[in-house]
């Protein structure tokens, strides 16, 4: 892979803290959801351990492996834009031939 500049790196680096951000409201929000069912009496407790359970173990490190474990922005980058999370647009164009790659693969994968 190309090596990238440290204007790059940090516009790259923008983004996929704004990715991370977005995909976790989207996440939080489901989970929103399953508190508001457990108040209404729609789940049981259990239900709602259950989700939480579910989230911490994987939903959770999913999106820290993505985000915060692996060192290159691209990577965080691309997957957003393939998961529809982010669009290409955002982008600035001199960057966008560092995950052009990238997003095609990711695409292929979700």
């Amino acid at each position: 892979m190309k090596e990238m500049t440290r204007g790059e790196k940090r516009h790259l680096g923008e983004l996929a803290s704004r990715a991370y951000e977005r995909e976790l409201a989207i996440v939080l929000d489901g989970l929103y959801e399953r508190f508001r069912k457990w108040k209404s009496n729609e789940i049981t407790p259990w239900d709602l351990q259950e989700e939480l359970h579910h989230y911490h173990n994987g939903t959770a490190r999913d999106l820290h492996k993505i985000y915060e474990m692996v060192n290159d922005p691209r990577v965080a980058v691309a997957q957003a834009i393939a998961k529809g999370i982010m669009d290409i647009t955002e982008v600035n164009e001199h960057c966008r031939s560092l995950v052009d790659g990238l997003v095609a693969y990711y695409r292929q994968a979700y």
